[in-house]
């Protein structure tokens, strides 16, 4: 095991089963699809909606415990984004994100292979990674903008894509776990390539009026959103 997932592989192990009982017991959690991803035989990308602070460790804690695909690499943002958000701001992003196995994607730069070289070296290396499209939380009844990142990587690198759906999550409180009200499910979607999302997988265009990344990422959160 190579240095840069050693914490990743121990953070996520250690979090899998406390988070696996906890949700099964306080939320009733429900794990649909997963022999979506145990017939993938190589490294995937899962790419899923995004409610809840909880979605990246819950996604770990619905994987098999020896799953080929952890530790999952997550895209995170630059650590300022997190300043504004009190106490969030001591821990969130830098050194704790990448001990979680969530690497910054960086923003603004108008170039999807610098702003995810990280994820890229990763998948090179035969690692999985799960990606947000939407890059934020959305809350019910919100419509998700996806950006272009996913299906890069997904063109790029030849990869197939898990779609994956996190029902009745958001704005989850202590009060709620206590009542055992929620019933949490996850579903795992099948495989899709580039193929599927693309119009034209050969000739993908970006200038100031176009960028197919962006529509094809936008097919796929349609996709990830009828698993419901």
């Amino acid at each position: 095991m190579e240095t840069y997932e050693i914490m990743p592989s121990v953070f996520q192990h250690l979090i899998w089963g406390p988070l696996r009982v906890s949700m099964s017991i306080f939320c009733s959690l429900e794990i649909r699809g997963l022999e979506n991803v145990k017939n993938i035989k190589g490294n995937m990308i899962i790419a899923s909606n995004h409610t809840s602070e909880l979605d990246p460790l819950l996604i770990v804690a619905c994987l098999p415990f020896f799953s080929r695909h952890l530790p999952l690499f997550f895209t995170s943002r630059e650590k300022n984004f997190y300043a504004e958000n009190g106490w969030k701001r001591i821990i969130y992003g830098g050194i704790f994100f990448k001990m979680m196995g969530a690497y910054q994607a960086y923003v603004g730069l108008k170039n999807y292979k610098r702003a995810l070289h990280h994820h890229l070296t990763f998948i090179d290396k035969g690692k999985s990674v799960c990606i947000f499209p939407s890059g934020k939380r959305n809350l019910r009844g919100e419509a998700p903008v996806a950006k272009g990142g996913v299906s890069f990587l997904a063109r790029e690198k030849q990869l197939p894509i898990v779609p994956l759906l996190i029902q009745d999550l958001e704005q989850l409180t202590f009060r709620d776990l206590l009542s055992g009200k929620r019933k949490v499910i996850v579903t795992f979607g099948a495989p899709l390539y580039a193929k599927d999302i693309f119009q034209n997988t050969e000739d993908a265009v970006i200038d100031v009026d176009r960028n197919d990344y962006e529509k094809a990422a936008s097919v796929l959160m349609e996709k990830i959103l009828q698993l419901a």
